[in-house]
């Protein structure tokens, strides 16, 4: 049975007393919201007020990190995944200087430096991996011919995030 009357037959009261003292409670709040002028607080955010914030925090999370470097094993990827869909929904362009990173936020600049030419380059984070272990980043087909690794397919890199002013600066430097 949901409700038992307990020893006394009040258990049924009780739950009816309380709940009349809550809504008489809240009740009273919204009257007095109102008569002083102020709206109440929508007791809810909405979607798309949460996904506004989490952006926000994943870009300033970025923006605090624009100096952190990780060292590691690239590799690149392109003919067989040519024109799939990537993380971000767009189609997979072997030709375009992009990337695909585990943990950087998605539309991201990086510095990608190799650390056997000493070749930089300037990509975007359009998808996630690399898959294979012991790998920190998977270039585009474009990226790796920059760097210099196509023929050997993998090189020893420093990876860091760009903010947009620094991302125009080194596409700007000359060679």
């Amino acid at each position: 049975m949901l409700f038992s009357r307990g020893k006394n037959g009040s258990g049924l009261f009780a739950m009816l007393a309380l709940s009349w003292t809550v809504g008489v409670a809240e009740a009273k709040a919204a009257t007095q919201a109102h008569d002083s002028g102020f709206s109440t607080p929508p007791a809810h955010t909405s979607w798309a007020a949460s996904v506004k914030e989490a952006l926000a925090k994943q870009a300033a999370g970025a923006t605090s990190l624009a100096h952190h470097i990780q060292h590691g094993m690239a590799s690149w990827y392109g003919g067989r995944f040519a024109h799939r869909g990537t993380a971000t929904g767009e189609r997979f362009d072997p030709s375009q200087m992009t990337a695909a990173h585990p943990s950087a936020p998605l539309g991201s600049k990086l510095l990608v430096r190799s650390e056997e030419t000493g070749r930089q380059i300037v990509v975007t984070v359009n998808d996630r991996g690399p898959y294979k272990g012991g790998r920190v980043i998977d270039l585009s087909h474009a990226a790796a011919a920059q760097l210099g690794m196509l023929r050997k397919g993998v090189a020893h890199v420093a990876v860091s995030p760009l903010t947009e002013e620094e991302a125009l600066e080194v596409a700007q430097a000359p060679e």
